[in-house]
């Protein structure tokens, strides 16, 4: 193991995700690292590790792997999620995110892996999306921003707009209050997990999010998850996860929760 490898990680930190850079050493080595001194505006980063589960996931959609399919990662954070598409076969993979930081841990991680040119990432605003000129892409994830954004139904459909085939949308929830709405908030600019706008909604359960995709043209649209707010916690947090489909058939692998 590389001892500058392995400096050059943490200080790239904090990360969001656990991925490998070089065989044996992933971006777990700075999971314990108190950043706190060196970056004070890091705020609470969480460390997970998520590439099993997506895996997983998308099998369910596309049993055969991503062969032949173009990956639309919004919100990148460090790229993870382009990286496990792109070892499930997707041939174009492309990640974006509104914060340097996170774009800088994702070209480090493209050098240090090896990946190839048709993995590509960027640092853009959501609503810049559209200007790009991109091709479509069969798939869309979309974790982790619906619920920092100032105005999040036009901010998913300019990634929808680009999803011809599949959208994963993962996003917290404000519980306790009627389902079909979307409840205002107001949040810090400077935390690397927080949104840059100041000003974001919170979807208040399933359905409104069904309704907005549905409108979107998702014709098939299931809620995969759903995490209710901890009886312990001091906030009204909970999140879910829903996949939606633009044609019929494709998501019969998946049960709908309630």
């Amino acid at each position: 193991m590389s001892s500058d490898l392995t400096k050059e990680i943490i200080d790239l930190g904090p990360w969001h995700l656990d991925v490998e850079v070089t065989p044996g050493l992933s971006t777990a080595v700075a999971k314990d690292v108190d950043y706190d001194e060196t970056n004070p505006q890091a705020g609470i980063v969480s460390f997970i590790d998520a590439r099993d589960d997506f895996r997983k996931l998308i099998h369910k959609v596309y049993p055969d792997g991503l062969s032949g399919k173009a990956f639309l990662d919004s919100a990148c954070n460090c790229g993870g999620y382009s990286f496990w598409a792109r070892e499930l076969g997707a041939n174009r993979c492309f990640g974006y995110d509104v914060r340097d930081h996170w774009i800088n841990q994702a070209k480090f991680l493209h050098e240090k892996r090896g990946e190839p040119d048709s993995v590509e990432f960027s640092v853009t605003d959501l609503y810049d999306l559209p200007k790009l000129g991109l091709e479509p892409f069969e798939l869309t994830l979309f974790k982790g921003i619906f619920y920092h954004l100032p105005d999040p139904i036009a901010g998913l459909k300019c990634a929808a707009d680009l999803t011809k085939e599949v959208m994963i949308l993962n996003t917290a929830t404000r519980e306790g209050q009627p389902d079909g709405m979307l409840a205002i908030a107001k949040e810090g600019l400077n935390p690397l997990m927080s949104g840059v706008y100041g000003l974001n909604w919170f979807p208040t359960g399933p359905r409104v999010l069904k309704g907005i995709l549905q409108w979107m043209g998702f014709t098939d649209v299931r809620v995969i998850h759903h995490w209710p707010a901890k009886p312990d916690s001091k906030n009204s947090m909970g999140r879910i996860e829903i996949i939606a489909a633009r044609s019929s058939g494709m998501l019969d692998a998946f049960e709908e929760i309630s």
